[in-house]
């Protein structure tokens, strides 16, 4: 009885004790359940590893609050560990229970522990950027999520970040050591494959000299870059000396991390260092949570209270760890939420798996969870939007665009494609500087040459008209500005492969400028990609020709209508024919004629064609001046007909040319017009290729126009130039045989400046000159209105007669082609000379004579000379007394003037002896004169018939 009492007592107290133990382990494994999560970190991990149990002891909790804990086992791998040494590390997790495998980073070069929990059924999570899986290796990689953003999605992030900066020509720089970097650019460069003239690409490498990369490229002043943080310091310092990091320049950081690097020493060690730098990083979500810091960089920010942090600087995987724990700490709550009899510690090794055995089910069930958990609006992770596809790649999430220097965002991106601007109110009171495109072309803009030697900067460095036009603007709108000559130097033209546009109207429709101004004319095509303000000039299209120098005429310029061999044999036949013209005169017996008419028996004849005669009568025929002696015979009639006929066509034909020479020449004068231009080939002509005139004859359906296009086109050398200037130098070296279409108004600059140029013909195509904006510029209206008041108070009037007129000039203006030219002192002086000089000679050969004869009165009068002088000039300046007396005495010469039947009746009375004029007597005197004077006389009659008597003998 006792032994079995005894026997059932035992038997109770080991069922109590069997009850308590299961209770005991119940309650034990209810509120107490180990977890093990392992993770793989190198070496040079360290604080990746730490963020990793910082996390996981923020998610455990307070002890006496959990109902179950994770465990980690962290591996460590060294950069040499290979495939073979990271499979036995994962295979020794997975043997002590862990129940999910996070890493390795992205500095692994396998995928084997992704192999490896899928042979086994662990959850693999990856938090660093991978590869992208090929469809064969997916099946293989069922259990692996990755929380780094999918490299398709990144891609058309980018690529819609980039469309919204506005960009259409830019340069893609990226490593070429990086595998992944072509993935992640892809859609970008995609549109290198299009336009390949827009959209470059360069690669480089670690080692290489960078500056080389940088030559390649440089005017480029929009740059998408993707390197690494530790690289980006040492590329833009290269890339200084070529501009890219100059003001106005845009560079658009695509790597995630980039805010780690520490920029504002590069931006403050750098005076030139004005480039605008945009970044790209995941967005964090605004309120992170309590029990975790959120640093950023070298700081810590708590409660909207930035402090010092001496911590290394926050990355983005360390975010990435954070919520990857997160989302497998989340996943497992809900697990066991519906399941909490099956979610016990996997108890399965890789030997077992491989060799066909099972798989932890419930490992397939977590992944799923995770790749279905929304991370949207979920305050337990960093980065927002955190949602996965099938195959465990991330698909959603957040970018944002934020300036890197001083960290503030800019504008987000979401996965609708969407980018949000952001901080409007804190752009809006920052001050705009608006960027003015122009390019440089006297009088509109121009370098000052004094600003250059006194090393000016900025807007001090330029001058013109568009200078004091925008300034002028700018002080009645009330903006700050600052020029930027385009690279290439163009208006704006499009290209017909690209559809892009060059010049000032590429840079405003690129973003580059807010304005652009110069002699920009406003264009159909034009206004299709930008937008104008009211004109603030109007203009035309006309020819610009060569002006021959002016050359002082010389003083024999009359004699140039005839060659120097003309004038030669006029001379020689002058004096030929009247030699013959006397010959023939004394042969023929009609020219010897009676010199006393009423005596009808004559005793001798005489000839009157002598040498002076004929002479004289040959040159005045020749100067159509006439004689009043004219021949009788017919010979000699015939013989001065003919040289009339002569002299006739030699005066007229020099009167005819004469002006041609003196003026001038007629070649110049023949163009007229552009039809006049077109419809010759001795002259060519050409314009700026691409600019409004080339379009205005391209695009018009003028017979004119049309004609002078195709003339321009088919010619070789081009006839085209790439400015104005060009075309300007190219009249002038031609000096005749080239002419340039231009705008009337930058003509008449260049007239101004240039001696030898001028206008040919009236202008045609009416044009004007306006401000290129932006479209929806809203300064638009602002920059027209003060425009017009500028116009209506005369200051643009003002401004061209200042930059226009060129006060220093003396260019000689050449008469009207078209009108009768106005011969002037200059030209006709020589004939003025000559006259002055015949004039001259007689005056000395009167002067010489007249002082000879008074030196005969003076011996014959027994005066002295003086009083002879007076005596006689005396009797030459009273011209009211037109009659001279003759006396005995009278030298023959003295009375050639008389008649000649009065003289020769007078030589018949008088002796040769005692002939002479007696000048200022009356006939007073004459009665008084002593009678041997006047014996004398009828002696000399006498010996005068002698003479005559032994003439006829």
């Amino acid at each position: 009885m006792f032994a079995g009492n005894s026997r059932g007592a035992g038997m109770w107290h080991r069922i109590v004790l069997l009850g308590c133990m299961w209770s005991a382990f119940f309650v034990c494994h209810s509120h107490g359940q180990q977890i093990n999560i392992g993770a793989f970190f190198y070496d040079d991990e360290l604080d990746l590893e730490k963020e990793f149990m910082a996390v996981v002891n923020a998610i455990n909790g307070p002890e006496s609050d959990q109902t179950h804990r994770f465990y980690p086992l962290i591996k460590r791998l060294k950069p040499e560990d290979g495939s073979v040494a990271m499979q036995e590390q994962a295979c020794d997790l997975i043997d002590n229970g862990v129940a999910a495998i996070f890493g390795p980073s992205s500095k692994a070069a396998s995928d084997i522990v992704a192999l490896v929990c899928n042979n086994t059924g662990i959850p693999h999570i990856e938090f660093d950027v991978a590869d992208e899986e090929h469809q064969e290796e997916r099946p293989n990689h069922q259990l692996t999520l990755n929380l780094y953003p999918s490299q398709v999605i990144l891609s058309k992030a980018y690529a819609d970040i980039v469309q919204n900066f506005g960009w259409r020509k830019f340069t893609i720089v990226y490593d070429a050591d990086d595998a992944k970097a072509a993935a992640r650019l892809q859609d970008l460069l995609q549109l290198r494959e299009v336009h390949n003239d827009v959209v470059r690409v360069r690669k480089f490498q670690k080692d290489d000299d960078y500056r080389v990369m940088w030559k390649s490229i440089r005017g480029e002043r929009r740059v998408v870059l993707d390197c690494e943080p530790s690289m980006l310091v040492d590329l833009l310092n290269s890339s200084t000396e070529f501009g890219l990091t100059g003001q106005y320049n845009h560079i658009f950081l695509t790597n995630l991390e980039t805010y780690t690097d520490n920029l504002e020493e590069l931006a403050a060690d750098n005076e030139t260092f004005a480039v605008n730098i945009t970044a790209a990083r995941l967005l964090v979500n605004p309120d992170p949570p309590a029990v975790i810091l959120s640093p950023y960089g070298y700081v810590v920010q708590r409660e909207n209270v930035v402090y010092e942090s001496n911590e290394p600087p926050r990355t983005l995987l360390h975010d990435l760890i954070h919520d990857a724990l997160q989302l497998f700490a989340q996943s497992w709550r809900n697990a066991s939420f519906f399941y909490p009899d099956r979610m016990a510690v996997p108890r399965i090794t890789c030997d077992l798996a491989a060799s066909g055995g099972r798989t932890w089910a419930m490992g397939r069930y977590l992944a799923r969870l995770m790749k279905g958990t929304s991370g949207v609006n979920n305050a337990n992770f960093r980065t927002s939007s955190l949602q996965f596809d099938e195959d465990g790649q991330r698909i959603t999430f957040n970018i944002e665009v934020y300036d890197p220097l001083d960290g503030v965002g800019i504008a987000t991106w979401d996965p609708r494609g969407q980018v949000t601007p952001l901080n409007v109110d804190t752009k809006a009171q920052k001050k705009i500087i608006y960027r003015v495109a122009t390019r440089i072309g006297p009088p509109y803009f121009s370098i000052n040459e004094t600003a250059m030697e006194l090393n000016m900067t900025g807007n001090a460095l330029y001058q013109g008209y568009a200078v004091d036009l925008i300034d002028a603007i700018a002080a009645q709108v009330g903006f700050e500005y600052v020029f930027i000559p385009v690279a290439d130097q163009q208006y704006g033209k499009q290209d017909k492969d690209t559809k892009q546009w060059n010049g000032i109207i590429g840079e405003i429709i690129n973003n580059d400028a807010h304005m652009g101004i110069c002699d920009l004319t406003i264009t159909q095509a034009r206004k299709t990609a930008v937008d104008f303000t009211v004109p603030f000039m109007q203009l035309g299209v006309s020819i610009l020709a060569y002006k021959s120098p002016h050359v002082e005429k010389p003083l024999d310029a009359y004699l140039e209508p005839f060659g120097g061999e003309v004038w030669i044999w006029i001379l020689i036949s002058v004096f030929v024919v009247t030699f013959l013209k006397t010959i023939v005169a004394r042969i023929s017996n009609m020219d010897w004629e009676n010199p006393h008419p009423c005596n009808r028996d004559p005793e001798v004849l005489e000839n009157q064609w002598h040498i002076h005669n004929t002479g004289w009568l040959t040159v005045a025929s020749i100067m159509t001046a006439g004689c009043d002696i004219l021949p009788r015979s017919p010979q000699v009639r015939m013989f001065e007909a003919t040289w009339w006929i002569f002299a006739i066509i030699i005066a007229n034909s020099y009167t005819a040319n004469l002006a041609a020479f003196l003026t001038s020449s007629k070649m110049e004068g023949s163009i007229a017009n552009l039809k006049d231009l077109s419809g010759q080939k001795k002259v060519k002509f050409g314009t700026i290729y691409g600019g409004s005139t080339y379009n205005l004859l391209a695009d018009s359906n003028e017979t004119v126009y049309r004609l002078a296009f195709n003339l321009m086109n088919n010619d070789d050398p081009s006839a085209y130039t790439k400015d104005n200037l060009e075309g300007v130098d190219r009249v002038q070296k031609n000096k005749g045989d080239y002419m340039f279409l231009m705008e009337t108004t930058t003509l008449e600059y260049h007239r101004e400046q240039n001696c030898d140029l001028r206008s040919v013909g009236e202008k045609f195509g009416e044009k004007h000159y306006a401000i290129a904006v932006p479209f929806g510029a809203e300064y638009r209206s602002n920059l027209s209105v003060a425009i017009l008041k500028l116009s209506e108070t005369g200051a643009l009037y003002d401004l061209k007669q200042r930059w226009w007129k060129n006060p220093n000039a003396s260019c000689f203006e050449e008469p009207d082609t078209d009108a009768t030219p106005d011969m002037n002192f200059e030209e006709l002086r020589g004939i003025f000379y000559t006259l002055y000089v015949g004039i001259l000679i007689a005056f000395l050969i009167g002067i010489t004579e007249f002082l000879v004869y008074v030196q005969q009165v003076a011996l014959e009068e027994r005066l002295t000379f003086k009083a002879a002088f007076k005596k006689e000039i005396w009797f030459v300046l009273c011209v009211w007394n037109n009659k001279k007396p003759i006396v005995a005495g009278t030298p023959v010469s003295s009375v050639r003037s008389t008649p000649r039947r009065s003289v020769d009746k007078s030589l018949e009375r008088t002796p040769k002896s005692s002939r002479r004029i007696v000048i200022g007597r009356s006939s007073e005197e004459m009665r008084e004169m002593p009678q041997g004077s006047r014996s004398g006389s009828s002696s000399g009659t006498n010996e005068a018939k002698e003479d005559q008597k032994e003439a006829r003998v």
